[in-house]
């Protein structure tokens, strides 16, 4: 499921395409997402119905490291009984994956937002606002439409990873630190 909305983002010649190439982040998706998998004695094709996702999508996320959305990596990780951060995070080794049960999920609300995605509106507009970018600046920056910028901010709307990556990098810090719950 690819952010079609988003324009490309400007890149010096010679540069991979984000959209070619697998972001840190995703591959590290990848890795945990088949450790955890492993781990909890599952098939992709159970994973994939516990989690109520397409298999191919599974596939080509744990062999190409393939570009997926918030709201998937959430219904992954509820599938496995884990966090999305557990999933997204570079040092899963402690982590065990607990699915108790292969019935599958409530779908995910087309109309309202997960807690994993209003968290990222939240972080996004706390680091923004920190940085001291009005959201057409950083828009701007990241090759993002004004209105695009203010719908993650406000309806915290479902977005890629290479999205949280083009702005986790404008605004000098790490996905992870847009995705983490932040201390109370």
């Amino acid at each position: 499921m690819g952010d079609v909305s988003a324009k490309r983002v400007s890149r010096a010649p010679g540069e991979p395409s984000p959209h070619q190439e697998p972001t840190e982040i995703r591959r590290t998706l990848a890795r945990n997402l088949r450790q955890a998998r492993e781990a909890a004695g599952l098939s992709q094709a159970a994973l994939t119905k516990a989690a109520s996702c397409d298999r191919r999508q599974v596939r080509n996320i744990e062999v190409d490291a393939a570009n997926t959305t918030l709201d998937t990596v959430a219904r992954l990780a509820k599938a496995l009984g884990l966090t999305e951060i557990d999933l997204l995070l570079p040092n899963m080794e402690n982590v065990t994956a607990q699915r108790l049960s292969l019935a599958p999920e409530e779908p995910l609300s087309k109309t309202e937002p997960t807690e994993f995605r209003r968290r990222f509106a939240r972080n996004l507009r706390q680091a923004r606002e920190a940085a001291g970018l009005p959201q057409r600046v950083l828009a701007s920056a990241a090759a993002l439409s004004l209105s695009r910028v203010w719908k993650i901010e406000v309806k915290a709307i479902n977005v890629t990873l290479d999205t949280v990556t083009v702005l986790a990098k404008q605004l000098g810090c790490t996905e992870i630190d847009l995705l983490r719950p932040k201390d109370p």
